[in-house]
């Protein structure tokens, strides 16, 4: 008997683990395993915004959501669930990616700086301002410039236009004087002499008023014309002035041609086409016809002007219009320099307010979307207290809302400061010139 009963209990056993066996199976076929997501701890979601900006993208974020897909992954969530417990899973799935824009918003550069090229020297009416102007004045001292023009001597009018004139010469420009023709005189048994005669009174240098009037005190118009030995003796006072920011110009003074049977012509094209490259002004002081038309050619050899002046006030009048040039240009800077400034200023505000627009954008996008997941979580019956979880997602929208406000108002503030600023040394410079040449 005792027998019979332990292999019907054996039976019993091996019949209800079968039994077992087949339940498992089949609650197993009915409910097939989950996704390897499915075991996996949901992140805590972010409490501060900082966090929240920085933990996304989710699975479904931006151009990755799918309505049907999202349903999907919702019907997967336990019931009962807390609004917490909800909030990390919806998080887990639709935070957008805001790290991109972080990091351009990092790395904006409000920085504005104009380029705009400055004004020249005294004969560049355009072009940078080069770091070393060098300006040398041949003033003719020939026997011919002792003779009257309307307003005085036509020496002692010249003097006084040139010093005028390297008085306001530009800031950092070196000047030097040269003369021709000063000794001696102008009669034939002279002639040698003062063909010979060129000599520098004023070295190449900065401005000093008391040397410079010293110099132009040291000689009187004698003899006769050695235009093209002058020229020529200016390449040795400019040597070694050489280089792109170098400018060297040269203003030569004269009331006739060459005497002296040089070829000014040669020698101005020389010194242009030197590794010294300067430029040769002419201005004809009471000129006649004949003498106009060589002096021109000298002038275009040399790559320069040619003008003429019939009176002291004409000679101070090119001279100081030069200045008024300048003084044009500079406002002409000003002008564009601001605007630039201004235009840049407006850049950066709209490539600022681009990258604020894609943060409300993905923030109301990603509202959006945890909202409409909220809804059917809560019309699944899966949510202990839906209206906690609303609260926790707009707390979420507001706070990042708050940060783009913070972020847009810090700059614009630095934008604004840095076209004040580079609009004031704009305004600042353009003032500083304007004095300078302003006669």
């Amino acid at each position: 008997m005792k027998k019979a009963f332990s292999w019907m209990l054996i039976l019993c056993l091996i019949f209800s683990s079968g039994c077992s066996l087949l339940s498992s199976e089949k609650k197993a076929a009915d409910n097939p395993v989950a996704d390897e997501s499915d075991n996996e701890e949901v992140k805590q979601a972010a409490t501060d915004v900082e966090g929240m900006l920085r933990e996304g993208p989710g699975k479904y974020a931006g151009d990755k959501y799918d309505e049907e897909k999202v349903k999907a992954e919702l019907d997967k969530l336990p019931d009962n669930m807390t609004a917490d417990e909800a909030y990390n899973h919806l998080v887990a799935l639709l935070a957008e990616d805001y790290k991109p824009i972080l990091k351009k918003l990092d790395a904006f550069d409000p920085t504005i700086k104009t380029n705009i090229k400055t004004p020249g020297g005294v004969n560049a009416p355009e072009g940078e301002l080069p770091k070393q102007v060098n300006v040398e004045i041949l003033l003719d001292a020939s026997g011919s410039m002792a003779g009257q023009v309307s307003g005085g001597v036509k020496m002692d009018l010249a003097k006084d236009a040139i010093r005028d004139f390297v008085s306001k010469m530009p800031e950092g420009a070196q000047v030097a004087l040269r003369v021709y023709g000063h000794k001696g005189s102008n009669q034939q048994k002279d002639k040698k002499l003062s063909c010979k005669s060129t000599e520098v009174v004023y070295p190449l240098g900065e401005y000093d008023k008391s040397s410079f009037q010293k110099s132009l005190d040291k000689f009187r118009p004698t003899g006769w014309t050695p235009l093209a030995a002058a020229i020529e003796q200016a390449k040795s006072d400019l040597s070694g002035k050489t280089g792109e920011n170098v400018e060297n110009i040269i203003y030569v003074v004269s009331d006739g041609i060459e005497t002296c049977g040089g070829d000014p012509v040669k020698a101005a094209q020389e010194l242009h086409q030197s590794e010294i490259q300067a430029i040769v002004n002419i201005i004809g002081f009471d000129v006649d016809n004949a003498g106009q038309q060589a002096l021109k050619k000298v002038a275009e050899a040399g790559g320069g002007k040619y003008t003429t002046v019939s009176t002291g006030e004409d000679l101070r009048g090119y001279l100081e219009g030069e200045y008024d040039r300048l003084w044009l240009e500079w406002t002409n800077w000003g002008n564009e320099s601001w605007l630039d400034a201004h235009q840049q200023e407006l850049d950066n505000w709209d490539k600022m307010y681009d990258l604020i627009t894609e943060i409300d954008e993905r923030n109301l996008r990603e509202k959006n979307n945890l909202d409409e997941a909220s809804l059917y979580l809560n019309s699944k019956e899966k949510l202990q207290d839906f209206s906690a979880l609303s609260r926790k997602i707009s707390q979420r929208f507001l706070l990042i809302n708050d940060y783009r406000n913070k972020r847009y108002n810090e700059l614009n503030d630095l934008i604004e400061k840095e076209g004040a600023k580079e609009k004031q040394r704009i305004e600042e410079k353009e003032r500083e010139m304007q004095e300078k040449y302003d006669r």
